[in-house]
């Protein structure tokens, strides 16, 4: 009997990847076309296979159903064979995340870049009539990207595309001893960024405080990128640094969503006070009640890499500017840089006078616009120019960061242009992670 169910096993898989060659051979195509029912369907199975057993069982009426467990396994493997696969191959990833952006000369590299940075999920849990399906996970080492799906028909008309929601339930817990692990580590980090050696109690003190906070990262930017009928579709994101984990290399997650709700006054807006304070209006409706908890493994991720020994000098609009380091990720470029300041800028301080403020404001913003004009573009190995001008930029206060337009393997970077001037990495110190 051991040997049959081998057999049929075997066969089982070997009639489906012969079915799923067929399927790859037909991607370049277009051909490959999951409905969102079916994909929903997949998903509420590998979520509960008892209660799909038991639905399917009963179309109209209760009746005992008789349940093939064996079966059920054997789908289960080859459903979950399949989401695998298929995500790699026709460019999910890239369906999951579309705000990183796809290489429209090579898409299947950027497919390829996000598969070895992310993690395919793919579990769904029920509670009452509201499903929530975690498709998948990007983890570059800084941030945890989600890619996440609510069904629901009590979702609210006013609750749409890039609609901000009351998240103030909504976590996303690290499992308690790598939050240790994690907490610890960034304690030691900061003093070391300070310049400080504290004592060993005063390091003791300040890691329990932290502990007593709780493993977990409120999910603050939190609103649909679509709403396709009953279906809420987001990509959020919370921060976790690589950084502050030593013996953990795939962190173990849990995603807690609980009292979803619109903003008190319907759009999110801050409240001002008397005083002229913003305050936060609240929940509004609580249109999603779960709670819903989903656990999950993230795979190792393509680390960062540092260059330093650095000394490229420009003038950008009179303001001399000297870069010194640099750090390249899946999905942005950062760098760090020194600024001259006028001369005659008066120091910060409570007693600066409301135009010595604004002077030293408009410095600073000069600086700013000074450096974003000044990051603007890599070479890759292949020889292909990543244009960066036009994209999204944040930072201030020596460090700076560029998004990429798409996906980009850190490690195929081989030179940045900084106003004109090409800076070969090779020529300077590397530094992994």
């Amino acid at each position: 009997m051991r040997q049959f169910d081998s057999m049929l096993r075997q066969g089982l898989m070997d009639a489906n990847l012969a079915q799923y060659e067929r399927a790859l051979q037909s991607a370049e195509s277009g051909e490959i076309d999951f409905s969102p029912r079916y994909l929903r369907e997949r998903m509420r199975f590998l979520a509960d296979p008892w209660s799909w057993a038991r639905r399917r069982g009963q179309p109209g009426q209760h009746r005992r159903a008789r349940v093939n467990w064996r079966l059920i396994a054997v789908v289960a493997a080859l459903l979950l064979l399949s989401a695998c696969a298929y995500a790699v191959v026709t460019g999910q990833f890239s369906q999951w995340f579309p705000r990183m952006g796809v290489n429209p000369r090579s898409p299947e590299t950027s497919e390829e870049v996000l598969t070895r940075t992310g993690t395919v999920i793919e579990q769904s849990q029920t509670v009452g009539n509201t499903t929530v399906t975690l498709h998948a996970a990007i983890w570059d080492g800084d941030y945890v990207w989600l890619s996440i799906e609510i069904e629901s028909p009590d979702l609210p008309d006013e609750v749409q595309r890039h609609t901000p929601l009351h998240t103030g339930d909504c976590r996303l817990i690290l499992r308690e001893d790598q939050w240790e692990e994690y907490t610890r580590n960034s304690v030691i980090e900061h003093y070391a960024g300070e310049g400080t050696d504290p004592s060993p109690e005063q390091l003791e003190a300040d890691v329990q405080a932290k502990l007593e906070e709780g493993p977990r990262d409120v999910l603050w930017l939190f609103w649909p990128e679509e709403r396709e009928g009953n279906t809420l579709v987001f990509q959020t994101q919370s921060f976790l640094s690589s950084n502050w984990f030593t013996e953990t290399k795939r962190p173990e997650l849990t995603l807690h969503l609980e009292n979803l709700a619109t903003y008190a006054d319907g759009k999110g807006e801050s409240i001002i006070d008397e005083n002229g304070y913003a305050h936060n209006p609240g929940p509004g409706t609580i249109f999603i009640e779960g709670p819903f908890d989903l656990t999950f493994t993230l795979e190792e991720p393509i680390l960062p890499i540092h260059y330093e020994g650095g000394d490229v000098e420009v003038t950008i609009t009179d303001i001399p500017l000297r870069f010194t380091g640099f750090e390249l990720s899946t999905l942005e470029l950062s760098t760090t840089y020194e600024a001259v300041n006028p001369e005659d800028l008066p120091e910060p301080g409570p007693n600066l006078s409301p135009e010595e403020n604004d002077r030293r404001f408009q410095a600073t913003a000069a600086v700013s616009r000074a450096v974003e004009d000044s990051v603007q573009g890599l070479w890759t190995e292949d020889g292909k120019y990543v244009d960066l001008s036009n994209s999204e930029s944040s930072g201030s206060g020596g460090y700076a960061s560029r998004r990429y337009p798409y996906p980009v393997d850190p490690a195929a970077v081989t030179a940045i242009n900084i106003a004109g001037t090409r800076v070969e990495l090779s020529e300077l110190e590397r530094l992994e992670g």
